[in-house]
């Protein structure tokens, strides 16, 4: 009986640990189409609106509190540079992804690398 119980809970215990581990990278992959209308939307504000680079997560929130509640759980940089926005999201300290305004595609993924939070990418061209 005793070493049923021990397997069983092994078993629970092993299964949680998978489902915890999967469900942390579903979370990464769901963030990643959020972060192309963030940093369309981000983009927008600073060059139509004119809001300042300071002040565009402030202003997510308040005119897009649904897609900001998305991002609730990191941390967000955003950069203004060359007419390009560049949005960069962190959690605990660490970069995960770095995305520019002038394509589609999530241009740095540092989500399975020990980067530091801060903006990478240093010479912002799109034309490349």
């Amino acid at each position: 009986m005793k070493k049923i119980l021990i397997k069983s809970l092994l078993i629970v215990f092993v299964a949680n640990l998978i489902t915890g581990c999967s469900l942390k990278s579903n979370d990464l992959i769901e963030l990643k189409p959020k972060l192309n209308n963030l940093t369309k939307r981000a983009n927008s504000a600073i060059k139509r609106r004119g809001i300042e680079v300071s002040k565009v997560n402030e202003y997510l929130a308040t005119k897009n509190p649904i897609l900001i509640e998305s991002f609730k759980d990191y941390d967000l940089k955003f950069k203004y540079e060359n007419e390009v926005t560049v949005v960069l999201v962190c959690k605990d300290e660490k970069a995960l992804y770095e995305d520019l305004s002038c394509d589609l595609k999530i241009d740095n993924d540092y989500s399975s690398k020990n980067v530091a939070c801060a903006f990478i990418v240093k010479k912002i061209n799109c034309e490349d």
